[in-house]
């Protein structure tokens, strides 16, 4: 027992070990996001641009005005210009902003157009990392793109709303996990185009010389190394950027002491004039106006009451800063005070982290049906009733209607590399998600494979038609071409790991007859195939779960039983694969 232990312990972390080695096609892989943490570059990679012939291949009246597209400014947008080169909105990429956001395989890059006002006027598909059939439904789709037509920079609706997408029936995941991706891109945005830098602790010691942390941004808690808080910190570049001096906006710092009154302000970032700018800091009669007040009485500063003249040489410059600090401080106040933007969050209890998590899920008919079915299989095997024939061929009946052709929640290769190297949107696909646990984590723990056997669509098919020991149309095939043939799934599985290894975007969900239970848009290659394997099958008892299924294969290795204390040539390929798998990784 002791040795079986051992054995499958380091069998399972050798395929483990070879699944986290694979790269990802858009990014960093699961595997090194685990060694690196999850960190990813923000804003726009440079190597990343737009091409007119990228938005000319939108069919829409807005991309058909565009005549010219020119370099990304700090939010990663592309400015448009028509055909008079007058500017007529943005070009916007989701990617890799969205690039976690992952479908069946992988994550689906839109393109944006905005206009003028900053409000989708067309989108379409830019490239996507998703299987082939997935997103060619999505891009036939009409009606799923309108539901982001009017939709703002910021995420919303004109009424300030944010739509409830539907996907696309048969491309659920890769649509929604599309979806997910655009309002990500959109609600990304810093609250300034012209003021994009956060805080940072240079701000802090500034007004507070003796701070040590931050928290947030644009309105943030200070602490000292003693981790004491000595006030709150705020930037007015990232509520208001739109109040015009001689030349441009100007950026301010704002401090308040633990007591919520404030500091001597500090210019932080000016578009004004500069020399108009220096005069500010050396005009002592100005600032004290808006020294030891809070935010209400900040916001609530009639300057003409104050007498507030500006300062002598610079006064539209100075009133520009007079009118940021008051609308700044208005906003804060309007939101419900420093209190409400700087409240340290609640400590999270387990409950609070489940609801959280909870909330996510998107929750359909075929989603709770599939985790139904899960729940009840161990009811019918724990009560025998699963040996009952009628019973036994109503659930056969049942998961090739409802988890094969209904739901379409079959486990693949494709789907296991996909979600291994760009991550999983479980909670678009709770029922898949559901299928795959009890597909790879059972079988290594409980001695039992109870998705190949009890779950998997392909397979009740096939048990439904196989043909009995007496049939005439059972053909026996030596035990020369069985032994052969029982090869071909570890040798698929070879192949396949090694073409994900070097060509990550390759989509092998081709060598599989699973995406022919997408019927609704399967292509006549994946129907044909599926086919082919039933017919085989039909005469053959089990013959593509015994003889072609590499995923059932893969699936029956890590499965726990009495030979497991052997070290197999499947464990001998698995060692080299990996072995192979750390030097490409190394050496590319």
């Amino acid at each position: 027992m002791h040795r079986l232990r051992i054995v499958h312990t380091a069998r399972l972390a050798i395929l483990v070990s070879m699944l986290l080695l694979l790269p990802s096609p858009h990014g960093r892989s699961l595997g090194e996001r685990l060694l690196f943490g999850t960190s990813r570059s923000s804003g726009i990679n440079p190597a990343q641009s737009i091409d007119l012939a990228d938005i000319q291949q939108i069919d829409s009246s807005f991309s058909k005005q565009v005549d010219r597209v020119t370099a990304a400014d700090v939010e990663g947008r592309f400015p448009l210009f028509n055909h008079n080169d007058q500017p007529i909105g943005f070009a916007v990429r989701t990617l890799p902003q969205a690039e976690d956001i992952a479908g069946y395989r992988g994550p689906t890059e839109a393109i944006l157009l905005l206009d003028s006002n900053q409000t989708i006027a067309a989108i379409g598909i830019l490239n996507s990392h998703d299987t082939r059939e997935h997103v060619t439904e999505v891009k036939n789709s009409a009606k799923f793109f309108k539901q982001f037509l009017g939709l703002t920079w910021g995420g919303k609706l004109a009424d300030g709303t944010t739509p409830d997408i539907d996907g696309v029936s048969g491309a659920t995941l890769t649509s929604l996990a599309m979806a997910r991706g655009v309002l990500k891109r959109l609600g990304n945005k810093t609250p300034s185009l012209v003021f994009d830098q956060a805080l940072n602790i240079d701000d802090a010691q500034r007004l507070f010389p003796s701070s040590a942390r931050i928290t947030q941004d644009p309105i943030s808690l200070v602490f000292d190394a003693d981790n004491q808080m000595l006030g709150t910190l705020v930037r007015t570049g990232g509520l208001i950027d739109d109040e015009i001096g001689y030349q441009g906006p100007t950026e301010l710092l704002l401090g308040f002491d633990p007591a919520g009154r404030s500091l001597k302000p500090r210019i932080r970032n000016s578009f004004d004039n500069e020399p108009y700018v220096g005069y500010l800091p050396q005009e002592y009669s100005f600032w004290p106006i808006f020294t030891g007040k809070s935010v209400a009485q900040l916001a609530s500063t009639d300057l003409k009451a104050e007498h507030v003249e500006g300062v002598s040489g610079a006064t539209m410059t100075s009133m520009t800063v007079a009118h940021t600090l008051i609308r700044a401080t208005n906003k804060i106040q309007s939101a419900g005070g420093l209190a409400n933007w700087t409240r340290p969050p609640a400590k999270p209890t387990a409950i609070s982290q489940f609801m959280k998590v909870f909330s996510k899920v998107r929750w359909s008919a075929a989603d709770i049906v599939t985790l139904g079915m899960i729940l009840t299989l161990p009811l019918l095997l724990r009560t025998h009733w699963m040996r009952r024939r009628v019973i036994r061929i109503s659930w056969l009946v049942a998961m090739v209607i409802v988890l094969g052709l209904w739901t379409g929640n079959l486990i693949s290769l494709a789907l296991i590399a996909g979600w291994m190297t760009s991550g999983a949107s479980w909670y678009l696909a709770i029922g898949l998600l559901g299928i795959l646990a009890v597909a790879t984590l059972l079988p290594p723990t409980r001695r039992a494979n109870p998705y190949c056997n009890h779950l998997c669509p392909h397979g009740a098919l096939q048990q439904l038609i196989r043909p009995g020991s007496k049939s005439t149309r059972k053909w026996r095939l030596s035990s020369k071409s069985q032994k052969r043939l029982a090869n071909l799934p570890a040798v698929t599985l070879a192949v396949a790991y090694l073409v994900l290894l070097f060509r990550p975007a390759s989509d092998v969900s081709v060598i599989e007859p699973f995406h022919a239970y997408l019927w609704s848009i399967a292509s006549w290659s994946s129907i044909g195939f599926a086919i082919a394997t039933i017919i085989f099958s039909a005469f053959v008892p089990m013959g593509y779960c015994r003889l072609g299924c590499p995923t059932g294969r893969l699936l029956e290795h890590i499965r726990l039983k009495s030979s497991s204390s052997k070290w197999t040539r499947f464990d001998q390929a698995a060692s080299g694969l990996l072995v192979f798998a750390i030097l490409a990784r190394t050496l590319t």
